[in-house]
């Protein structure tokens, strides 16, 4: 009985990821799933979040996207937007665009809070004006 599958990880850009595992995990939208080889014939949808894949004692890991996996006794086929080497994932560019669009998030709820107070403001002149 074989220990290993291949993998393959295909983006609409290309094939991002072709190698051989003993162990993969990955998030679906139901939760976490490992497969280990033979694993029974699967098709289901991804969530986004870290997808492990082991070669005896190595690990990788990735960033994926959500999309689709097929999983074949003997190849495990995983169709995503994005699939990031954990190496290649720029930290420091990814905090800095996380505080610029935080900071837009906040400016929206300011802008929400002075959109309600104007209309309580509105109501409250109408009701004003409605019971003289």
């Amino acid at each position: 009985m074989a220990t290993s599958f291949n993998i393959e990880a295909i983006t609409p850009s290309g094939i991002k990821l072709q190698t051989t595992a003993t162990f993969l995990k990955l998030r679906t939208v139901n939760g976490d799933i490992g497969i280990l080889a033979n694993h029974s014939n699967l098709v289901t949808e991804l969530g986004s979040g870290e997808m492990l894949i082991q070669k005896d004692k190595e690990e990788e890991k990735y960033y994926l996207s959500g999309g689709f996996m097929e999983v074949r006794q003997d190849k495990v086929v995983i169709m995503a937007e994005e699939v990031i080497e954990a190496s290649l994932i720029d930290v420091e560019r990814l905090r800095k665009e996380t505080e610029v669009e935080e900071a837009k998030l906040e400016k929206l709820k300011e802008e929400k809070d002075i959109l309600s107070a104007k209309r309580i403001q509105d109501n409250l002149t109408k009701i004003r004006i409605g019971t003289r």
